[in-house]
């Protein structure tokens, strides 16, 4: 590959060195009256059909024949323009603002675009707006709820946790994260400072994303960063400190209340109680285990941009360090940041480079014992003192008389050592050769190295008899994946009177290598000694791996434009992945769109109506998807000492087969079909629609078999077809400005979406999501036909029962009693299938994870130096299983318990929907239910800031040119009736969307901060 690469820069550096000859070249800006850059504004020559189109910062290059041409410059939202070049070299314009701007460049993917000219499903984010929201140090965080149709939800509080994007819905078993390009390359948005993005896009329809064929199977996120300008050196810096706090507390019973809880079972169940609980009211309030494991917490964040630039060559280089303790203690997360930019011009060569680089490390919780750290909070019992000095390690610990012992949360956190170690390095470099008239190849090479490290150590402890640990343990973790991406593109545009054409044609090849090496070991001499070579040698064990991933693509694209009415995109790309085997190595994904713009019609303008732009569009495309694992079409083998056979008299360590393999896959097909209009009003209002309908076919799916085979590890084969449909709304709000008065801005966005099964497996045959926590038989969770993935599939509760009659009245058709281990107050179930039994087959479809509605808001305001923001974002319709209020219900073992059993039924006590408390449920209360289903819908408000920027006369004096303070507020306010930490969260795993398992908290954060420029 290197090899390669040097071959294409020498070919790139000669067509460069003989298109340079003889060339005239004019070079300029076009800005807008308030000084911004006009970008795609086209420059055409008068008399000729030549011309070009400015680019991201305004800028532009032109060829001329004659020095006295006159050229004329056109943008839509603003008045044409008329200049003379006179002879100059360089001419900068500016233009006059008429009607709603539209003239936004939009990256699509290998070139740009005007928006205005757009015939396929692109949104564009609000970047100033990202960059107040981004209170947090991970610029995706700044997303959530900000783009209709584009869900981003996170997987925890937990400082530095990931975010799940999801575009447009499920459409596979697989991996369901969109591409993110970043400046040409693929990128990670964890390693970007919100201050260095300069603009986001999110392809969403398969005619805006087919150009990059099966990586973009879930849609596509590309980020531009900032670049220099020419001029003087500018200098910005941002610093920004605050707090975090627990957003909500789950109600739990104190000692007195555990008390009363556990004698009451105990004595329903005709069992003993603990002596030690005899007298409730003795115990007090006992610990408060979410008040001892979380509270308030600093966050920090600095920022300092420098750019600058001559006439030939730019540069931008920045810094950034995020600083965030956890609400949990001893849990944190720490990150620098290096960004550079620049380009340089040479005539009609241009050449850039963009180089990142981040260094974090993260403290994360540690695991528990049957279940998540966050539930062992919540069950950790009340009479357990936080710390013993007599116990090892000094932490307190349960009663031995208890016959089930919870951990000591604060002593798993404190004690137990997980850390997280990560260096990234990603470098693009480019080089850009105009040759002839009109064509432009560039050649772009991408090179990422990510390098990481955990380790966790858990030292020999003492809580109590159950909750111990006698040998010290380490286990490491190293591995390293290094990317490499070529890219060859030759673009062609020219404008011949009312026509605009641009083509494109490209190769690309990409590689992935992944190296992994791991050892554990148990036994060391003290707590202090924690390296592996330091084992006394009680449990050791070793691992490791390593894979390649190679894809070669060939591309292209033709964009035409007629008069500035009619639009047509087509794209094509065609892949060839190494995760197929040769006979289906290859996939060809086309799409095509086209667009009207009807307001530039005669006819309309005739009507003098108050929409000064309205456009219809249409897009068809296929997008395809890989198995996301590597050999996935060969069988694969697995080498351990603990695998083999006897020989000879002793047991001889071997081989044995991991996973059956089917040489038949192929590439999963989505095929979408997106309608949309784009509509202005006057000059203040704009509204953007779109209904796609996504149908996904040879859907990759692990099919079941029996462990006779061998492995317990299915083949993968096409054979599942998923449906995604939906609406998605965008409208914007903005009055003309006055330049001392009372300024706002307000946008709305919607969107629904339905997600379907259509079709699984040869039988329809239903797959299930992971059980929840302890439970052994019921998962709650499933993909199955006609609902969609992820469903909630539970026994259905109808209420409790009231009396003894009532019981006896619950019969089957054959006159035997549905419950015959009923008792009054216990939970009626509905017998769904009416076979006369209540068990586990008796589920009910009974909600999606999927919302109804998912919608969001942005409301600006300024008056004088003082601004203000708000952004509140939510869903509605959606489902959650909260497994933390469904474990501290159970009543079956003596852990915590939810505060609501002190409200449980009893003969005294009918109102309520809390079944009789007993030991040893034979009922079966404590089976997953429609009851612990939870509405999971909600209205957060995630942002609230206000500014002030001061004056520049005053400013000015000290150097600076620009100074803002502001407050702000992350997290300020949820409204919603689910009762577990989070709304938004989602579950790990595909069909586990709604499957609350117990995740780090939520944080509210407030935050104060100054931005300051030079």
């Amino acid at each position: 590959m290197r090899n390669i690469l040097l071959v294409l820069l020498l070919i790139g550096g000669t067509l460069a060195s003989v298109a340079a000859y003889g060339q005239h070249v004019i070079k300029g800006t076009v800005k807008s009256s308030d000084g911004s850059a006009v970008v795609g504004a086209t420059i055409g020559i008068k008399g000729t059909s030549s011309g070009t189109t400015t680019d991201v910062n305004g800028n532009f290059s032109l060829d001329i024949q004659n020095p006295n041409a006159t050229l004329i410059i056109s943008s839509v939202g603003f008045s044409e323009k008329t200049v003379s070049v006179n002879g100059r070299a360089q001419i900068n314009i500016v233009l006059q603002q008429s009607v709603v701007t539209l003239n936004n460049l939009v990256v699509i993917g290998y070139g740009t675009q005007k928006k205005s000219d757009l015939s396929s499903a692109i949104a564009s984010v609000n970047v100033k707006q990202l960059q107040t929201n981004a209170v947090l140090p991970n610029a995706a965080a700044a997303l959530e709820g900000a783009i209709p149709g584009v869900s981003i939800t996170t997987s925890d509080g937990a400082p530095g946790a990931g975010l799940n994007i999801h575009v447009r819905g499920t459409s596979t078993f697989g991996d369901i994260q969109p591409l993110v390009i970043i400046d040409g390359a693929p990128g990670d948005m964890n390693n970007l400072n919100p201050a260095d993005i300069a603009s986001i896009q999110v392809l969403k329809d398969a005619a805006a994303a087919a150009i990059y064929g099966s990586r973009a199977a879930n849609g596509v996120v590309i980020v531009t960063t900032k670049k220099g300008k020419t001029g003087k050196v500018n200098i910005d810096a941002n610093l920004s400190y605050g707090f975090q706090t627990p957003e909500k507390s789950i109600p739990l019973t104190n000692a007195e209340q555990y008390a009363t809880i556990d004698n009451a079972l105990h004595k329903t169940a005709g069992l003993a109680i603990f002596p030690a609980l005899a007298d409730p009211s003795s115990l007090g309030e006992g610990t408060d285990w979410q008040k001892v494991i979380y509270g308030n917490a600093p966050i920090m964040s600095a920022y300092l941009g420098v750019s600058g630039g001559s006439e030939h060559a730019t540069y931008r280089v920045s810094g950034a360090y995020d600083d965030q303790e956890g609400i949990a203690k001893a849990t944190w997360y720490k990150k620098a940041l290096f960004h550079f930019n620049g380009q340089q011009e040479h005539g009609p060569v241009t050449f850039g480079e963009s180089v990142s680089w981040t260094n974090s490390n993260q403290r994360t919780l540690p695991g528990g014992g049957d279940k998540d750290f966050t539930q062992e909070v919540l069950e950790a019992q009340p009479i357990m003192p936080v710390y013993d000095s007599a116990n090892e390690g000094g932490y307190g610990g349960a009663p031995s008389w208890l016959s089930t012992q919870s951990f000591n949360p604060l002593a798993l956190l404190e004690l137990q050592d997980n850390t997280t170690q990560t260096s990234d390095l990603n470098t693009d470099f480019f080089g850009e050769v105009h040759f002839l008239k009109g064509f432009t190849y560039r050649l772009n090479t991408g090179y990422r190295m990510i390098n990481g490290f955990t380790s966790a150590y858990l030292p020999t402890y003492y809580t109590s008899t159950q909750r111990q640990n006698i040998h010290a343990s380490l286990s490491e973790n190293r591995w390293t994946e290094v990317h490499y991406l070529i890219e060859n593109t030759l673009n062609y545009q020219r404008i011949f009177g009312k026509n605009n054409i641009s083509a494109l044609a490209g190769f690309t090849t990409e590689q992935d290598q992944t190296r992994n090496t791991s050892a554990t070991a148990q036994g060391f001499p003290n707590n202090s000694l924690r390296v592996l070579g330091a084992t006394t040698g009680y449990s050791t064990g070793v691992g490791g791996g390593e894979s390649q991933w190679d894809m070669v693509s060939f591309l292209g694209r033709i964009l035409y434009s007629y008069a500035d009415k009619y639009y047509l995109t087509a794209n094509i790309r065609r892949d060839g992945s190494s995760e197929f085997g040769e006979a289906n190595r290859y996939g060809v994904f086309p799409s095509a769109s086209a667009a009207w713009r009807i307001s530039s019609e005669p006819f309309f303008q005739s009507l003098n109506a108050p929409i000064q732009n309205l456009k219809l569009r249409a897009s068809y495309g296929v997008l395809g998807n890989q198995p996301g694992k590597d050999y996935a079409y060969i069988p694969t083998v697995t080498y351990s000492p603990s695998i083999g056979y006897p020989f000879g008299g002793g047991f001889q360590s071997g081989a044995a087969i991991e996973a059956f393999a089917n040489p038949d896959i192929k590439w999963e097909t989505t095929k979408d079909i997106d309608v949309g209009l784009d509509a202005d009003f006057l000059t203040f209002l704009s509204v953007t629609l779109d209904y796609y309908v996504d149908n996904t076919s040879n859907v990759l799916l692990p099919v079941p078999i029996p462990p006779s085979t061998g492995t317990s590890t299915p083949p993968v084969i096409n054979t599942g077809e998923l449906q995604n449909k939906g609406f998605e709304a965008e409208i914007a709000f903005k009055p003309e400005h006055k330049e001392h008065g009372f300024n706002y801005t307000v946008s709305l966005h919607f969107s629904t979406i339905k997600n379907t099964v259509e079709k699984l497996g040869f039988a329809n045959e239903i797959i299930y999501g992971d059980l929840p926590q302890r439970a052994s038989t019921n998962p709650v969770t499933a993909a199955q036909v006609g609902y969609p993935m992820g469903g909630f599939f539970l026994k259905k509760a109808d209420g409790l029962f009231q009396s003894e009659a009532e019981v006896q009245a619950w019969k089957n058709s054959k006159g035997q009693l549905l419950q015959p281990s009923a008792q009054p107050g216990d939970v009626r179930y509905i017998d769904v299938n009416g076979d006369g039994v209540i068990d586990g087959s008796d589920v009910v479809y009974a909600g999606s994870p999927f919302p109804k509605l998912a919608y969001g808001a942005n409301f600006t305001a300024s008056y004088g130096n003082f601004d203000f923001s708000l952004f509140i974002q939510g869903t509605y319709g959606n489902k959650m299983f909260d497994t933390n209020t469904w474990l501290l219900s159970w009543g079956t073992i003596d852990y915590n318990f939810s505060k609501s059993l002190l409200n449980a039924w009893t003969p005294q006590n009918t109102h309520t929907n809390i079944p009789a408390l007993n030991f040893n449920d034979p009922n079966h209360n404590a089976d997953p239910s429609t009851r612990f289903l939870s509405n999971a819908s909600y209205l957060r408000f995630k942002t609230v800031q206000i500014g002030y920027t001061f004056p520049k006369s005053v400013v000015s004096h000290a150097g600076m040119s620009d100074l803002r303070i502001f407050i702000s507020s992350n997290n300020l306010w949820t409204i919603t009736k689910y009762t577990g930490y989070d709304p938004s969260y989602t579950g790990n795993g595909l069909l586990n969307r709604g499957l609350d398992q117990g995740q780090y908290p939520i944080a509210r954060t407030f935050t104060g901060g100054v931005s300051v420029s030079f």
